[in-house]
This record gives C-alpha cells, structure tokens and sequence, in this order.
C-alpha cells in the first residue's frame, strides 16, 4: 500500500475546505491556496463528490463545500473515495478473495493471511480515528 500524491492532495483539498467550512470556495482558489495544480484540484473533487465527501455549487457564486461535518470526515474516508478500500494483499478482497488456500471460512486456512488482515485492520482503523480536523491550521 502507498499513499499516492492523489490521496496526499485530497487531504490538503479536504482540510481547505474543512477550514472554510459552510462557505463555497472554487477550484482555483483552492488550488492556489494549497499548491495542487488545478488540473488535479478538479479530478481530485470529482471523486470526492462521487464518494459524497463533498458537493459542487454551479452559477456564479460557484465552487465546493463539504457535504457533510468536517469531524466526521476521516482520513480513510477521503481514501475510500479516492482509491477505495485499502487491501494489502489481493487474498484479502472483501468481495473476490483470491487465495489458493481460500476455504469456505475466508482467511482461516491461512497464517499468513490472517496476520496480514490483522496489519490491514489496524492500518485501516488507525486512519478511520483521524479526522481532517486533525490537520487544519
């Protein structure tokens, strides 16, 4: 797993939107005010839009808000919403576990697997208790 410069310029695009919370900020303005190319700036909030993290405002007045409490935004929502779930190993997809020891009980059969998820969960709940609030100046 590593956190790509996508997902490290969601959090810097959350945590702006997170301090001007309620107000509709544009693109540009966010782009400008945290060094992401604007380009990506509006790549990144499409995703973040598709993932319900944030909404889009059309007209002249126009830009992105959070679409819900900066508080309850964790770092792994902003994840989820980028890249989707975090998996360590392709044996450990929730939906099509690939694993030539998969028995009928998921991971069970194997050692390996079962320590790996258990790094995966502690990753993945590590990040869920990190809120954008966290991050903002």
């Amino acid at each position: 797993m590593k956190l790509t410069q996508e997902i490290d310029y969601a959090f810097r695009i959350i945590a702006h939107l997170a301090a001007h919370e309620g107000e509709v900020v544009g693109a540009p303005k966010i782009a400008k005010a945290m060094h992401v190319p604007e380009r990506f700036t509006l790549r990144i909030l499409r995703k973040l839009n598709l993932g319900g993290l944030t909404q889009s405002k059309r007209g002249a007045k126009g830009g992105y808000i959070l679409n819900k409490p900066a508080e309850s935004i964790s770092l792994y929502d902003i994840i989820l919403a980028i890249d989707g779930p975090i998996e360590l190993s392709r044996c450990l997809h929730a939906d099509d576990p690939y694993c030539n020891r998969f028995t009928g009980n998921g991971i069970e059969g194997c050692k390996f697997h079962r320590s790996i998820y258990g790094v995966q969960r502690s990753i993945i709940d590590q990040l869920d208790g990190m809120t954008i609030t966290d991050f903002i100046d």
